[in-house]
């Protein structure tokens, strides 16, 4: 018999253990909502459609008008397109103008505007996802990366990574897959 796992079943279960590993305060809102997020963009459609225009003409956008429910669907989908892009994707601002920090500079500022305008029963999980940024990002990153090691080029990539960034869950994944990262300078030998 065959069972149908449906993707935020999928991705709830990835991003709990991902959340535990790495010892993130994180409430259960927020864990949802990055499970969501991740079953969401499975549609590689979505993902397009929610970068249709450099980012910052999109929060200039945010910030001229409309009314509120507009700019609040604008800066929801910059958050979340800054927060998958950042977490999901991390090698792909390897050698570009626009680094990680400004998805991550332009996602956090996203989700803040939209806890200060929302309301009450939303603004909690906006406001946790903006001061949590980084780190959810590093939670999604971990999903990403434990999704995709199955060649020795992904594993090479994971170690590339970690040789820039000494992140630690990247640390844990490499030990997990038997490798214990080793920094090695290339000074010559007198």
């Amino acid at each position: 018999m065959l069972m149908e796992i449906r993707p935020i079943e999928h991705f709830k279960e990835m991003v709990s253990k991902a959340i535990a590993r790495q010892g993130v305060r994180a409430s259960r809102e927020a864990e949802f909502y990055l499970s969501n997020l991740l079953s969401e963009f499975v549609d590689c459609e979505k993902l397009s459609n929610s970068i249709e225009e450099p980012m910052a003409l999109t929060f200039l956008k945010s910030l001229e008008g409309g009314g509120f429910f507009e700019q609040a669907v604008i800066l929801r989908r910059l958050g979340d397109s800054s927060l998958f892009v950042s977490g999901f994707f991390p090698d792909s601002f390897t050698r570009k103008l626009i680094d990680i920090d400004y998805y991550i500079g332009v996602g956090s500022t996203a989700y803040r505007r939209l806890a200060e305008n929302s309301e009450e029963n939303t603004s909690p999980i906006f406001g946790e996802l903006s001061y949590k940024f980084v780190k959810l990002v590093d939670v999604l990153a971990e999903v990403s990366e434990r999704s995709r090691l199955t060649s020795s080029k992904d594993i090479l990539r994971l170690y590339e990574r970690w040789l820039r960034t000494g992140s630690p869950h990247t640390t844990e994944l490499l030990r997990e897959l038997g490798i214990e990262p080793v920094s090695v300078t290339t000074e010559p030998v007198h």
